[in-house]
């Protein structure tokens, strides 16, 4: 059976992470998101997948190419706009079988949904299948009501109060071609892709829901790549894992499930306490300390006591008696000596984001710097909880930032009050 791999949003949500690159390929545990995704659906025995990819999405085509380093069948369409999800199933055209499933490249969930939903269509009369789970939340998913295994209703987002029941469509689908008529007929809108379901479900078709209680997690803001890379290292970090070339001082001490990848090198001194996940030829330096789910990206430096703390650290960065917690670091970003990240607010409440000009509250009290690739903080610095930096920025030394940095900005303390007189202390 076919997949279709939705690749061809913009992801302004996610700003700064997916400015310069498209947003399933933002990396965790070595691998982009999309890999994951494939992996997935390599496990469940689908192989012949269409990525649909947009303007933006050279780098997915380039990473992928036909899928045979995957041990998968991979296809390319071109989605122009992003004009939501039926848009991108158009966009497919003939390259569409009878029957599919539509998965987002950068969700994220257990491949055992996949295979449920494949088992139960073929032993089953249904000509499309959703996937389901209950949420409190109603208001911000796609809600459908129930009878028996047939689904008699979706609602996208309908408002508090109005919901029909509590049960979230997640993004997993198994469709019929025969829906692409009905995006006509429910007309272009935000929530042409849910319409159109409803309407083929009103004419009488056999729609039915498989329920999940699994892990499921979507990558529409920032901060979701903590479940996700909580979730991965869960599943892929399992056992101590040392592959070839890797040096451990006998006075560095490492601690549970950690993931030490080809050509790392642990210095004297340093804690590494997993589950963690250290990319190649990256090195931790003396009196350094890894803890709490932190995934380091290939060729880092995490220099002389350094800590990261539930962290996901890019590519080819580098760290030097900083504090780094909580937080998200794209590639090629360089942190000054005693430079750090706050990651508490003192009241303890949630820390929110801003997104889009609005503030976003994150539901988590502890969330430190989002920063997009090729930054660096000057020495002295300190950003403070839930700030944002804009890739090709700056933070100067003794800054502290308390607000986002857009792309491309530098900000520097302009005055220093300082005054120097003669020291009169000096005979003491």
């Amino acid at each position: 059976m076919q997949a279709v791999l939705l690749a061809g949003g913009v992801g302004r949500r996610v700003f700064p992470l997916s400015t310069n690159n498209p947003k399933p390929m933002f990396k965790i545990l070595g691998k982009p998101l999309i890999v994951h995704a494939i992996e997935n659906l390599k496990e469940a025995g689908l192989n012949d997948i269409v990525v649909v990819v947009g303007p933006n999405g050279d780098p997915i085509k380039q990473y992928l190419k036909d899928g045979t380093a995957l041990g998968v069948n991979v296809q390319y369409s071109f989605q122009k706009e992003p004009l939501g999800m039926a848009n991108a199933i158009e966009a497919v055209g003939d390259k569409l079988e009878d029957n599919f499933f539509v998965v987002n490249a950068d969700d994220i969930f257990e491949a055992g949904l996949l295979k449920e939903m494949i088992n139960k269509f073929r032993k089953g009369k249904a000509q499309a299948l959703l996937s389901c789970k209950p949420v409190k939340e109603t208001w911000k998913y796609g809600i459908i009501q129930k009878q028996g295994e047939r689904v008699t209703h979706l609602v996208e987002k309908p408002p508090k109060g109005t919901e029909s029941s509590n049960l979230a469509v997640i993004g997993v689908y198994l469709l019929t071609k025969k829906i692409l008529s009905y995006y006509e007929k429910v007309g272009v809108s935000d929530h042409q892709y849910e319409d159109a379901i409803d309407a083929f479900i009103q004419e009488g078709n056999n729609v039915e829901a498989v329920n999940y209680d699994g892990f499921f997690a979507g990558y529409k803001y920032p901060w979701d790549l903590f479940a996700i890379n909580q979730h991965l290292i869960n599943k892929k970090v399992t056992e101590r894992k040392i592959q070839e070339n890797v040096s451990v001082s006998e006075r560095a001490e490492i601690i549970g499930n950690v993931w030490l990848s080809s050509g790392v090198r642990v210095m004297s001194g340093a804690c590494i306490n997993g589950p963690a996940y250290i990319g190649p030829n990256s090195v931790i330096g003396n009196n350094a300390l890894i803890r709490n789910s932190t995934s380091i990206g290939a060729n880092c430096t995490v220099g002389f006591a350094t800590e990261i703390k539930r962290s996901i650290i890019g590519d080819n960065c580098l760290f030097h008696m900083n504090f780094v917690g909580d937080s998200i670091i794209s590639d090629s970003c360089l942190f000054g000596a005693g430079s750090i990240t706050g990651n508490f607010r003192f009241d303890g409440n949630p820390v929110a984001v801003m997104v889009d000009g609005k503030k976003v509250d994150t539901g988590d009290n502890k969330i430190g710097v989002i920063m997009g690739e090729k930054c660096e903080v000057g020495i002295n610095a300190s950003l403070s909880p839930g700030v944002k930096v804009g890739p090709s920025s700056i933070v100067g030394p003794g800054v502290t930032l308390k607000q986002d940095l857009a792309q491309g900005m530098a900000i520097f303390v302009e005055k220093e009050n300082y005054k120097v007189a003669p020291n009169k202390l000096i005979s003491r």
